[in-house]
């Protein structure tokens, strides 16, 4: 069967794309750290405590836990962090939904999250792989970090490198030694995430090597570059969905 996009035929005359500037020499995006490197050195001690303190009181004491941060991770794809929260919190109560991907999906789509047929059957899946084995996502003190999160990309369909390393971050917020680079990130060194995906790898090893250089968690200081973004002190005014001793499950601040 003749596909109907297929059937478009370009009429313009091609030209050649042109990778030179005014003075003939090729011209590549390249990383710009300086912005960053900035970042690290305004960061202030106030900052780190407050946004530690958060995150030693959501540290994960459990599987289950674990495991509602990869189902925070998974509603955090292509939406914003709003609707990233109502997702989760739609799903947090998994034994509601396990094995049941009607009730899943259901529960997905009235919580606004969007993407509720990839959404549904990538959690669904993640879940029945989780729970059979649920050491095959932890850390290993024998591990690198970089390979330990590359191996899990290969095991979870649905979540790319950022995005694991999102879950990481939550999981192993004091020790993860990786870092979710997500658009803003890449803004932050001078580049589009959509056309320098290569370059993950460089600015993740420039962000750790720069974290550890300041003394700070990876995952802090990103947290705390977001929290700037955002206007807000700390991650309370997200995070506070994944702290099961909260007595208000709401999403308003």
């Amino acid at each position: 069967m003749q596909l109907d996009f297929l059937t478009y035929t370009e009429t313009k005359e091609a030209q050649q794309l042109n990778f030179l500037d005014d003075k003939n020499r090729v011209h590549i995006q390249k990383c710009d750290k300086r912005d960053v490197e900035k970042f690290f050195a305004s960061i202030t001690e106030d900052e780190i405590i407050d946004t530690s303190l958060v995150w030693e009181k959501l540290k994960c004491t459990n599987d289950m836990e674990v495991f509602q941060k990869w189902l925070f991770a998974f509603c955090s794809v292509h939406t914003s962090y709003e609707s990233n929260m109502r997702g989760y919190l739609a799903i947090k109560d998994f034994t509601e939904w396990f094995n049941r991907d009607d009730v899943l999906k259901q529960k997905l789509i009235k919580s606004g999250v969007g993407l509720y047929h990839n959404r549904t059957k990538f959690i669904s899946q993640f879940a029945t792989k989780f729970w059979q084995n649920p050491n095959l996502f932890k850390f290993k003190k024998n591990q690198k970090w970089s390979e330990f999160r590359d191996g899990l990309v290969k095991e979870i369909l649905g979540l790319g490198l950022a995005k694991v390393s999102f879950a990481l971050e939550m999981i192993y917020t004091f020790d993860a030694k990786v870092m979710c680079a997500d658009t803003h990130l890449f803004q932050a060194y001078g580049l589009d995430q959509s056309k320098h995906l290569s370059e993950y790898q460089k600015i993740e090893n420039h962000w750790i090597e720069f974290s550890s250089m300041y003394n700070v968690p990876s995952a802090i200081a990103r947290a705390i570059y977001w929290n700037r973004k955002k206007g807000e002190k700390d991650c309370y005014y997200w995070a506070k969905v994944l702290d099961n001793q909260a007595s208000d499950g709401s999403i308003k601040k």
